[in-house]
């Protein structure tokens, strides 16, 4: 586990290994990539493979569950701060979440992808929703009105990083926290009468 998602030093047959499985995905549904396709692909032999992970699928799994550790450390820090209008601007921890995924853009899409591992999303939208709950649990108002708000939210916020990894990585991390804090906390600190009488643009810079 790494402080802010920096990545710890890694073995380096643990790396050709990881990319060679998340490439061969690409392509292959994980159950069907077998150890032969990866050792070839990396060049090295089947005991050298079987020293450093069990299986293919234990390969994917570590890489996830070195994601979403990650993701719970940046959280962690984030819940330091207290929640204020600066949520509306790209918060540090928003941008290390961002520099996080572009990092790992081509696994994090072949994984989401049509032969990658479909309990992902449904892990980091877990490790969200608690997150996002947690840093909302001061703010008044109804606990089952958060709750929905979280669902709908998540959804918007899962769905532009999925946007941005498979389109449009040419956008900057920043760009993108920026983005997303905007969209995501705006709604609590809206004036409800000035806001029904005159509507802005959550877009502006």
């Amino acid at each position: 586990m790494t402080t802010w998602g920096r990545d710890k030093r890694r073995d380096s047959v643990d790396e050709r290994i990881e990319d060679a499985v998340f490439a061969l995905m690409e392509t292959t549904d994980i159950p069907k990539i077998g150890v032969g396709a990866v050792v070839r692909a990396c060049g090295i032999s089947r005991s050298t493979f079987y020293r450093h992970f069990d299986s293919v699928d234990a390969v994917v799994k570590g890489f996830e569950t070195d994601l979403l550790a990650n993701m719970h450390d940046i959280n962690s820090y984030a819940l330091k701060a207290r929640f204020g209008q600066s949520e509306l601007d790209p918060t540090p921890t928003m941008i290390r979440r961002m520099e996080l995924l572009a990092e790992r853009r081509d696994k994090i899409v072949a994984l989401n992808g049509p032969h990658g591992d479909p309990q992902f999303v449904h892990k980091a939208t877990i490790l969200m929703h608690d997150h996002f709950r947690d840093r909302l649990a001061d703010v008044p108002g109804s606990a089952d009105y958060r709750d929905f708000y979280l669902a709908f939210a998540l959804a918007g916020h899962n769905n532009v990083i999925q946007y941005w990894l498979e389109e449009r990585p040419d956008v900057a991390p920043e760009k993108v926290a920026a983005v997303l804090n905007r969209l995501f906390y705006a709604p609590f600190f809206l004036d409800e009468g000035h806001v029904r009488a005159n509507p802005a643009s959550p877009f502006g810079d």
